[in-house]
């Protein structure tokens, strides 16, 4: 065989260097692409909302906001309904016993009271894009940040772009069940997501805002402020926390005086106390059907620590990835709050693909994946079986909820034991080839 002669190979490489040119001028530019793409996921989430409520509007309206699974006594959109009945008739919404949920919910739907279903169904269609868009931007900003950190010697990154990350959480038939049900966690989920993004862009007041406001809708977010606190990098820890401990109170005091005290005793003492012990898919309502009421304070204080007592150690052992610790935290806040919802568990998967890199660490993917396949799906049998055929009882729908809790510890413990491992492959890379032994 003869070697190409240099005028022939010269002529090669020219035609090569033409065509790869060509072929790179007629791709758009990435950045556009992505732009194009994450708009295309967001009306696709919103046309497919859209279709369901004009297909099926009548079961959405009169069969999912009663779910148990997907509204709580303060997630509940029938409550919210009723607290704005009472407050159009110049009546506190908090004499009742009814409506256990923030005064800026009553703000924000004072003017929908009066307008037809729809316009309440666009808001919640509204804030499903919101969401979708903002994890689509924590990504992206988490991904830029990535790039410019040092990672695992010889390992090819692969990224999640932030268009997967918003279908992912938009296409999830959690979201869409929690949406279409009307329950108002989705405000809350706002804020926190809100919250992590403005913390990672250096927005440090602008997340104390976001915190804020999501601990005063639910209580539990208060655990965020410990990752914040650790995104402010040189500034000061403590003001972080003052400013977000002031503006709590000054949430709290202002409607304390406008509605008087029955307002803290409806909401925060209410979640606290967990005075009203309907079925949902957590942890609280069974045991407290059972305990007797001499016991009921000490283990309401424990309960209630062992959400809590979690913020600062999480934050702290990953204090070098605050991002990763608040998504830790609101994975926590779904397995042991005293009101969850399928909803908590949506955000929780919604935030895992902005680490995308620690999916080749995790072990238990599929026994994770099973558990809560399972618990979602044996909850609503087993609802049926005990409230409307009256042949079971309600063990039966607390094994579908602790199988359901016990998957989301599982993946907790998956994510977190993943970012150590990752941990020791960058700071010590001789260590990738063994078998971590805890003695």
């Amino acid at each position: 065989m003869t070697a190409p002669s240099k005028k022939n190979g010269d002529a090669l490489v020219d035609a090569l260097r033409t065509g790869g040119t060509a072929k790179r001028a007629s791709l758009p530019p990435p950045a556009q692409t992505e732009s194009a793409q994450l708009a295309y996921v967001l009306a696709v989430g919103c046309l497919l909302r859209i279709c369901i409520l004009v297909m099926f509007g009548n079961f959405v309206h009169d069969y999912l906001p009663g779910r148990v699974e997907l509204s709580t006594p303060v997630t509940s959109f029938k409550r919210l309904s009723e607290g704005l009945h009472l407050s159009a008739h110049n009546i506190s919404p908090y004499n009742g016993g009814v409506f256990h949920q923030s005064p800026l919910l009553l703000l924000a739907f004072k003017g929908l009271y009066y307008l037809p279903e729809a316009f309440s169904d666009a808001v919640y269609i509204a804030m499903d894009v919101l969401i979708a868009l903002g994890l689509a931007k924590l990504a992206g900003a988490r991904a830029a940040r990535a790039a410019q950190q040092v990672g695992v010697p010889g390992e090819t990154r692969f990224v999640c772009r932030p268009s997967v990350v918003a279908a992912l959480y938009l296409f999830n038939p959690l979201v869409l069940a929690t949406s279409l049900a009307k329950s108002t966690i989705v405000f809350s989920h706002a804020a926190i997501i809100g919250a992590l993004y403005f913390g990672l862009q250096g927005l440090i007041n602008w997340a104390v805002v976001c915190t804020a406001i999501a601990t005063h809708l639910s209580i539990y977010p208060v655990m965020l402020i410990a990752p914040i606190s650790l995104m402010t990098h040189t500034r000061s820890i403590a003001a972080t926390v003052l400013k977000f401990t002031a503006l709590v109170l000054l949430l709290h005091t202002l409607f304390v005086a406008i509605y008087g005290v029955e307002y803290f005793a409806a909401t925060v003492d209410f979640t606290i106390r967990v005075s009203d012990l309907q079925p949902n898919v957590g942890l609280f309502w069974y045991f407290f059907i059972e305990i007797f009421d001499e016991f009921r304070a000490f283990f309401i204080v424990v309960f209630q620590l062992t959400a809590l007592a979690f913020a600062v150690p999480v934050a702290y052992r990953f204090r070098f990835e605050p991002l990763f610790a608040g998504i830790l935290l609101v994975g926590i806040m779904s397995a042991l709050k005293s009101y969850p919802a399928w909803g908590d568990l949506a955000l929780f998967l919604g935030l895992l693909p902005i680490y995308e890199d620690l999916l080749k660490y995790t072990q238990y993917v599929f026994l994770s994946a099973n558990l809560l396949m399972f618990g979602v799906g044996l909850a609503p049998v087993f609802w049926h079986l005990w409230i409307e055929q009256g042949s079971g009882n309600a063990n039966f729908f607390y094994a579908a909820t602790l199988v359901y809790v016990f998957g989301q510890i599982t993946v907790l413990f998956d994510v977190g034991s993943a970012m150590l491992r990752r941990e020791l492959d960058i700071h010590e890379p001789e260590t990738r080839t063994r078998t971590v032994v805890q003695e």
